[in-house]
């Protein structure tokens, strides 16, 4: 059972790259009414966290934002400024403070939704950090993560995240 968990985080932090056919596989290999399996299916305490960052450079100006759901349901939103950055820097800095607020709500299993492919990518190791900034960010990124029960870091395209997107924007006038 133990080690079915371990499997089972493992694959739900791959999931968004694997197919449907495998994705059915996958769940075919547990027998029904298996707790894996229901692990597995995104149980009720999964939540989804989406984020975004936006920077005006010639502004020295940066906004973030993001949202929490369960289901339909919002749990929490926010929009912030940070000042001067890049909208990378801005993508992380609305990473971490999504994580930061799941983490204060002890909510400890979510699914985190980002549209800056080189972010989700720098997060999930596919990619190497190299800018000093930007390994502080991501190190501070990991770090939070450690602390979840259950994550993942999925890119999103921009037309799924205008929620957070929004919200990033209304951080650049605060």
């Amino acid at each position: 059972m133990k080690n079915e968990k371990k499997l089972i985080k493992i694959l739900e932090r791959f999931r968004n790259k694997l197919s449907q056919k495998e994705i059915d596989l996958i769940d075919n290999m547990f027998e029904s009414g298996n707790s894996a399996k229901n692990l597995w299916n995104n149980s009720e305490s999964t939540y989804s966290l989406f984020t975004d960052g936006a920077s005006q450079l010639d502004k020295n100006n940066a906004g973030i934002g993001g949202l929490l759901r369960s289901g339909e349901e919002t749990i929490f939103s926010f929009a912030e400024n940070v000042g001067d950055c890049t909208n990378n820097e801005a993508e992380y800095l609305a990473l971490i403070r999504g994580i930061e607020l799941c983490l204060e709500k002890k909510i400890l299993d979510i699914n985190i939704f980002c549209d800056s492919e080189l972010i989700v990518r720098q997060v999930n190791g596919d990619y190497k950090v190299k800018n000093e900034r930007m390994i502080k960010l991501h190190a501070r990124t990991i770090d939070l993560c450690s602390i979840l029960g259950n994550w993942s870091v999925s890119h999103v395209m921009r037309e799924k995240n205008t929620e957070a997107d929004l919200l990033s924007k209304e951080g650049l006038t605060k």
